[in-house]
């Protein structure tokens, strides 16, 4: 048994004890448009940011779990999220200037693909991508 989506996108999300950071970061760097926050008593703060269809959606809990300081790749399951920009050279500038750090430079994967690996103030991982 299966069930089509009701949208052509998806909306992911990071739990953060700074949202207010990653909002900043992910509108300055991706030109994300912020939607209304929604405010879940006993549950948290949800913060979204549109992107065409897809909303990201950047949570800050009533209480706030444990980090978890292993390495991206160390850990089974969702551990980044691929953003596709026009111009992977300002996406990579934009991080710096808004908090992230650039982990893997910018470089051609194969002819007209280039990609790098950044992360966001709070040290969640990116693959950003052109071509």
């Amino acid at each position: 048994m299966s069930t089509q989506l009701a949208k052509a996108a998806l909306d992911p999300g990071i739990v953060s004890a700074k949202p207010e950071q990653l909002v900043a970061f992910y509108q300055n760097v991706f030109e994300l448009t912020p939607l209304d926050p929604l405010e879940i008593p006993g549950v948290g703060t949800i913060h979204k940011l549109a992107a065409g269809e897809s909303v990201l959606r950047i949570m800050r809990p009533t209480e706030m779990p444990a980090s978890d300081e292993r390495a991206w790749s160390a850990v089974a399951g969702l551990r980044y999220l691929t953003l596709e920009v026009v111009d992977i050279t300002a996406a990579a500038a934009a991080v710096i200037e808004n908090g992230g750090t650039i982990v893997l430079p910018p470089f051609e994967l194969r002819p007209g693909r280039h990609v790098c690996q950044a992360s966001d103030p709070d040290g969640n991982m990116l693959e950003i991508g052109q071509g």
